[in-house]
Formats: C-alpha cells, structure tokens, sequence
C-alpha cells in the first residue's frame, strides 16, 4: 500500500515502463491546449504525446482530491516537473518528440487533465 499523501501529486523519476497494454495517445481537440482521461489509475496508467521544444507541459490532478504519482520520460531521458500547487506541477519540455507518462492513483477511479502551451 502506498503511504497516506493527501491529494498532492509527486514527480518520480523513471524511465518508459514495458506494460502489457499499451500506452494510451493523448491527442488534442484541434484549437485546444487541454484535453483530459479518466479511469483506472489503481495499477497506473501509461499515456504518450507528442510535445514541442520550449512547450510548458501541465499535468493536473481533477479527481476530487485523489493522489498521483507522476513520472515523465521523453527522448532524453527523464525530465523533472515544478510543483505548482499540491494538484499540478509544470515541466519545461527540452526537445521535441513523444513523451511517456506514467500514472499511478491510490484509488480505482480518477481523472487528470494534460495540457501544453
């Protein structure tokens, strides 16, 4: 059992995990910066986009105060995020291509929202 972190989300360093299924595409609505999943995130969730050089990526907690473990894995590696308030936390994106995140809830049932500028 994860220990009790109430409702703040943590950047981990790793790198792009081999999972049975596959990694979820999170595309865009075309005009828009946001787009957002919600499901299971108990046995963590893989999701891939692909971002530009000097984009501010967003990852934000919507799931009524549930906890996350985030970790984000790109081209080069691993990247660290800023935390921005116990619900969200900001990476700067060094280069361009497909970046892996990895989510992981301490409940069956949450939503988190994705969004690059």
């Amino acid at each position: 059992a994860l220990p009790d972190r109430s409702a703040y989300v943590l950047p981990v360093l790793f790198q792009p995990l081999l999972v049975a299924q596959a990694a979820t595409r999170i595309q865009f609505v075309k005009g828009s910066y946001c787009g957002f999943y919600s499901g299971n995130f108990s046995r963590g969730k893989e999701f891939i986009l692909n971002l530009g050089r000097g984009q501010t990526f967003v990852t934000r907690n919507i799931g009524r105060g549930t906890q996350y473990d985030v970790s984000v894995s790109g081209p080069n590696g691993a990247i660290s995020g800023r935390r921005i308030s116990n619900s969200q936390i900001e990476y700067y994106i060094p280069v361009t291509g497909d970046y892996y995140l990895y989510i992981k809830s301490t409940v069956n049932y949450s939503a988190v929202e994705f969004c690059a500028y």
